[in-house]
């Protein structure tokens, strides 16, 4: 049976909200989800029970109609998560052993999740960099509840948290898992959740990050070198234009974001920081890298000077066995938290190597990767505390 896509102007929106929940409680196929998925939900853009004005606002093409399931990848054969796909679907793993890794990580969860919860939709979102002259597309996604929260046309209830990714680029099905994963806190976020969005800081749509490395190279150079004035314009932009269409998605309440970064995101976390946006008021990192980060321009120390406290949480979770982040960096990044004024706290684990959040990792040939359960768990927890006391 062929079901074709939903059309907005016959569906209204408490339907189309049964229809999603349901699908979410289903043990689907890739028969079932081939059937249901894309689902075209109404622009909530232009939803009378929401408003997207005011000066965080996005262009028009910054919002999502094109929502599917948020698990959609657990029903798919892992073969087909590590290659582009013929229409267009981008690659979201490295290979078949990381593809299994991760959605039988996401599967263990989900069946510890409370029955017909609601689960999550899912869409991709192209936003525009304007800044600088920079111009780039970027390819994010965006992760909410799978319903749509009947509020007064003006309501902006609901916290938003941007995701930075690895160096494997935003196309990766682990951030899929963690954005579903937050989107579905009940015990932090409550009945209504937090929308997600997994933000790109390379311009990757096609998830070419994972199998040209040489290009990614050239891309992450050009993202993170400072320039002669020590800053880091390309990168800066980009990072504010995630803030940005996240603020500007329906419904999030743009004074109330938190951000975590993992791997490469450690550097977009301390840009983000030197930019002291005041909407954002929770930060974390996990085996984040911040490699060059000495030879950004000098901060002057606000230590000891009165109301330079930034409100706003900067959680630094890291291995003392990763080689990607010798103590010279890592000091000198929590310096520079300290010298902006962040209230940070540094957590470091013990016989842990780079990427101890990804259980794909222990499939990692190299040496310096493994998965730790211990670790993972405990950082994760700190920063959905972090998150709860601040944005909910």
């Amino acid at each position: 049976m062929m079901l074709l896509p939903l059309n907005p102007l016959l569906f209204d929106s408490v339907f189309i909200s049964a229809v999603l929940l349901a699908l979410n409680c289903l043990h689907t196929t890739p028969a079932t989800v081939a059937a249901f998925s894309p689902v075209l939900l109404p622009d909530l853009s232009h939803d009378r029970e929401y408003s997207i004005g005011g000066d965080r606002m996005a262009s028009s093409s910054a919002l999502p109609s094109l929502w599917r399931p948020g698990t959609e990848f657990l029903d798919q054969e892992p073969s087909n998560l590590c290659k582009e796909g013929e229409d267009g679907e981008p690659q979201v793993a490295k290979d078949e052993a990381y593809a299994s890794a991760v959605t039988k990580a996401w599967r263990d969860e989900l069946d510890k999740r409370s029955s017909c919860n609601g689960g999550s939709v899912c869409s991709p979102l192209v936003y525009e960099c304007k800044s600088d002259g920079d111009g780039s597309s970027l390819h994010g996604y965006i992760y909410r509840r799978s319903y749509i929260h009947q509020g007064s046309k003006d309501e902006k209830s609901l916290p938003g948290v941007v995701l930075f990714h690895t160096g494997a680029g935003p196309q990766d099905i682990f951030l899929r898992w963690k954005a579903d994963s937050l989107v579905n806190e009940r015990e932090v976020f409550g009945n209504k959740g937090c929308v997600v969005l997994i933000a790109d800081i390379l311009g990757d749509s096609s998830g070419w990050a994972w199998r040209d490395r040489e290009k990614y190279a050239n891309v992450r150079k050009s993202v993170l070198v400072p320039d002669e004035d020590g800053e880091r314009k390309r990168l800066t932009g980009r990072i504010r234009s995630a803030i940005d269409a996240l603020s500007s998605q329906p419904g999030v309440d743009p004074e109330r974001i938190g951000a975590m970064g993992f791997c490469l995101g450690g550097h977009a976390i301390l840009e983000l920081a030197r930019i002291k946006d005041p909407s954002v008021k929770a930060m974390a990192t996990f085996h984040g890298v911040f490699d060059g980060v000495r030879k950004l321009s000098a901060i002057e120390s606000n230590i000891g000077a009165e109301n330079t406290v930034v409100d706003c949480n900067v959680l630094v979770c890291t291995g003392e066995d990763d080689p990607f982040v010798p103590s010279e960096d890592l000091d000198a990044a929590m310096k520079m938290f300290d010298d902006l004024g962040y209230r940070n706290s540094i957590m470091k684990f013990e016989r842990t190597r780079h990427g101890f959040t990804n259980p794909a990792q222990d499939f990692n040939p190299s040496d310096a990767f493994a998965y730790s359960e211990d670790a993972c768990t405990s950082a994760w927890s700190a920063a959905l505390s972090r998150l709860k006391s601040t944005i909910c």
